[in-house]
């Protein structure tokens, strides 16, 4: 499940995560957000809280085909759900085409700060 949230800040898009992310998910929110925001302001920074529930996303609902293809956004900053998901960010961030971190929940204003920058 992914549903936007009230912005955190000015000019982001914020989104909660939980569960399997599927590619209605990314069809119907996710892509075209990202191109509005793209359109109004020419940059995307992403703000994502994920809860303890996150499980990740099918590999389609990326693309929506049978590849990883994530769009290109500015900035992107995650920011709780369950031990691993600071891991692949860590792990991921050096080949994403933005700036990428994770921070866990209770540093929510630490992420919130590194975005604005």
């Amino acid at each position: 499940m992914l549903c936007q949230i009230p912005d955190i800040a000015e000019g982001v898009i914020s989104l909660f995560v939980s569960g399997r992310l599927s590619t209605e998910d990314y069809q119907t929110h996710l892509q075209p957000l990202i191109t509005q925001y793209r359109e109004d302001s020419g940059k995307v920074r992403l703000y994502i809280e994920a809860d303890v529930l996150l499980e990740g996303w099918d590999v389609s609902s990326l693309s929506g085909g049978d590849k990883v293809q994530l769009p290109h956004f500015d900035a992107l900053v995650f920011v709780g759900g369950p031990d691993w998901v600071g891991n692949a960010v860590n792990l991921l961030g050096p080949f994403m085409q933005g700036e990428v971190a994770w921070y866990p929940l209770e540093q929510k204003q630490q992420a919130i700060a590194w975005l604005q920058q």
